[in-house]
Formats: structure tokens, sequence, C-alpha cells
């Protein structure tokens, strides 16, 4: 009986260093909004969407009466952790490559940190802003809410957001301006990352259903657009070319071996 020995290269093992605690975030969280979605545990948890099929302001207000707002905020930080982390793998590798290991987990944490209080603060404003329309309203305005997203993608300001995400600034390489350094970091990557999706995920708090799979869909979407190169802005829709190709080879090829790993067996 033989058995292929699998050799990774020091730059993939890097990077598999790197995804493992992203994975053990984001995993679970998804394990979280999919036992929301099925209706098992955390049901008004986990899908803040769930707001704007409400029927009436009365019915919102008995709404909240039983969901306080620090359950909506930690259905929030779910869907970030959920459908955001795994856009960080680049921010984090950069980092693991630009500081002394004994600084690394300190430096990562302060990156984690930085991102999620951006995305923690804009969950009060795309929260509000679908409550308010909803009140406003009184009918669904999901329709309106594709259409704008759609526009979105194709501006030229959607592609600057896209391109300040490939932004990498140079990091202190000792505490305490490592520090400083690393929050500012993952606070700038949260912004870069929160104008170009924005309209994604408000267009995923108002529809009136189907929240995981919109919530699974627009994920590898925005994981897919942020594989592209930096372009320069103009009015276009950008497929995700890149990741297309990826997923082609990939299916083409099931059973390709490392080039380093031919004829290595035991």
């Amino acid at each position: 009986m033989t058995a292929r020995l699998r050799i990774t290269t020091p730059a993939r093992r890097e990077r598999l260093r790197t995804a493992l605690p992203l994975a053990l975030l984001a995993l679970p969280a998804w394990g979280l909004l999919a036992l929301g979605n099925t209706g098992l545990a955390l049901s008004p948890l986990c899908s803040p969407g769930r707001i704007w099929s409400l029927p009436s302001p009365e019915s919102l207000g008995f709404f909240f009466t039983y969901v306080p707002p620090g359950t909506l905020a930690l259905g929030w930080a779910l869907m970030v952790a959920a459908m955001m982390l795994p856009t960080l793998l680049p921010v984090l590798g950069h980092v693991r490559a630009r500081t002394f290991a004994d600084l690394r987990p300190v430096a990562e944490c302060l990156v984690l940190a930085g991102y999620f209080g951006v995305w923690m603060a804009a969950g009060v404003g795309l929260i509000g802003l679908a409550l308010g329309l909803r009140l406003l309203s009184g009918v669904p305005l999901w329709p309106l809410a594709l259409g704008l997203a759609l526009l979105w993608q194709a501006s030229p300001a959607k592609q600057r957001a896209l391109n300040r995400c490939h932004r990498r600034p140079v990091l202190a390489g000792f505490a305490p301006r490592l520090w400083r350094d690393a929050l500012w970091l993952g606070a700038r990557s949260g912004g870069a990352c929160l104008t170009s999706c924005a309209p994604l995920m408000l267009l995923g708090l108002m529809l009136p259903g189907g929240h995981f799979a919109v919530m699974l869909a627009l994920s590898l979407w925005i994981w897919a657009e942020r594989l592209e190169p930096p372009r320069p802005p103009g009015w276009r829709f950008c497929w995700p070319r890149r990741a297309l190709r990826l997923l082609r080879h990939r299916l083409a090829q099931p059973h390709r071996r490392h080039p380093e790993t031919a004829g290595a067996t035991v």
C-alpha cells in the first residue's frame, strides 16, 4: 500500500496559519446563522432582516419587546464574522509577514478589533436605516435596494473602494507603535470594506425572506470580487473573472498533483 506525500511550501504553510484562525471564527458563525435560519435556535438573533417582514409598526414594537437591541447586535456580529472575515486573509497575511513572531498575536488581535469596531458601529446605521425605511414606507422596498446595489456595483466609487481594500500600509517594527498601526490597519480595512459592501449588506437586511441563502451568496460574491486586481475607476460592471478561472481550473483538474509531490510515495 502506498500513500502520497504532500509537501507544502513555506508560503503555503504561512497561508494556512493565517486562514485557520479566520476559519475557526467564521465557521461557527455560519453554523449559528444556519440554526437561526431553520428555527432551531437563535431565530430572531441571526436574521436582523426579519424585521423587514413585520407587517406593521405596531408589530415592530412588539418585536423589540422580546428581542432587545443587544440581541440584534449579537446577530449583526455573527453576520459580519461569517460574511466578512474571509476578506481579512490578505490583511492578516500582510501583518504576519511584517511582524516578529512574539508580537504577531497581539497585532493580529488588534487588526480584528479595529475591523470589527468599524462594522459594529456601521451596524447601528444600517439596521437603523432599514428600520426607518420600514416605518416610513409601510411596504417592502427591497426592489429599490436591489436596484441601488446594482448601480453601486457598476459605479466608479465602488471600484475606488475596492482599490482601497488592496492597500497595505507600512507597519512599525516594535510596540507600542506597532499596536497603533495594527489597530489603524484593521479600522482602515474595515472602512474600505464597509464602503465597498454597505449597499449589499443593506439589501440583505431589507429582503423579506431567504436571508441565509442571500448571506451565503453575498459572501461568495464579496470574496470573489476581492480576488480581482485594482483597476482604474469607471462605469462598468466587473465580473469576478479571477475567481471564475480558479473555479474552472479546479473543476477541470480535480486530481491534479502538486509538482513538488510528483512521484513521491511511501
